[in-house]
């Protein structure tokens, strides 16, 4: 009997980083779970105060140390990527499908992922999400059985750990000390410029 093949599947988030900066990021993360990480979304259960879901904006400093310490301790692995500078207004959605398709190739180039799931958002943005994937696996820059699907972070535990990720480097970014320090070493930052 021949070894049966996983896909591996990395999960996704975003983040929008204006306030205190001269020039504004997008932020699109994405763990991909290690094989000793089953019990990390049951650790970091402990630490979802509001409907059911794990987020970091709702955390106090201490809480936000504790949770980037927990996922410190796991096997996966997180990749963010940065794109900036943003325009004074608006722009995000550009920074967006370029953020996406430069993340999913370096999951697929370096980790071997072949399924990104990302937080749900508006229907049509979670459309130019799709078109964007579509666009990379029909050009070559992404192979064709590379997929993108959306769901809803209440829904999807494994979601919890990306949001934590790039809030943590969204922090880090404005200069606040709330846990990146522990992260910094098991995330990979990519740097975008979605002028281009």
């Amino acid at each position: 009997m021949g070894a049966v093949s996983m896909s591996v599947i990395a999960y996704g988030d975003e983040s929008v980083r204006r306030t205190g900066l001269r020039e504004g990021v997008y932020l699109l993360g994405a763990y991909v779970l290690g094989d000793e990480d089953a019990g990390l979304i049951e650790a970091l259960g402990r630490f979802a105060r509001f409907q059911g879901k794990l987020h970091w904006k709702d955390h106090v400093d201490v809480v936000k140390r504790q949770v980037c310490s927990e996922i410190s301790r796991h096997a996966g692995a997180g990749l963010i990527v940065a794109a900036t500078p943003l325009p004074s207004r608006g722009g995000e959605e550009r920074a967006r499908q370029q953020a996406l398709v430069t993340l999913a190739l370096a999951l697929e180039e370096g980790h071997g992922v072949r399924e990104l799931v990302l937080e749900r958002r508006e229907r049509t943005q979670d459309a130019n999400d799709v078109r964007t994937i579509d666009l990379a696996r029909r050009s070559g820059v992404l192979p064709e059985d590379f997929t993108i699907r959306h769901e809803f972070g209440a829904s999807e535990e494994r979601l919890w750990i990306p949001d934590q990720i790039v809030g943590a480097c969204g922090d880090h970014i404005i200069g606040w000390s709330t846990g990146w320090a522990d992260l910094a070493s098991v995330v990979e930052i990519l740097y975008v410029d979605p002028r281009r």
